[in-house]
């Protein structure tokens, strides 16, 4: 599903005005053409590439100055 933030709208409100009742009325929801993800890596190539990405998020932190640092002298 490529828009679950859609989905997940659309069964909140399905909720709210009665339309389902319990989550098991759910099973149904979006099984044409649905594609399954199954991992392909290794566990270490995983733990690899995670800490590639977790260096990337670390170098981003602190690049954008907020309002304080920007205002101070």
């Amino acid at each position: 599903m490529r828009e679950t933030t859609a989905l997940g709208a659309a069964i909140a409100a399905g909720f709210a005005i009665g339309v389902w009742s319990d989550f098991s009325e759910l099973k149904q929801i979006n099984q044409a053409n649905r594609t399954l993800f199954k991992p392909s890596l290794s566990p270490q190539e995983s733990r690899k590439m995670y800490k590639v990405w977790t260096k990337a998020v670390e170098m981003c932190r602190g690049w954008v100055e907020t309002e304080e640092e920007v205002e101070s002298p």
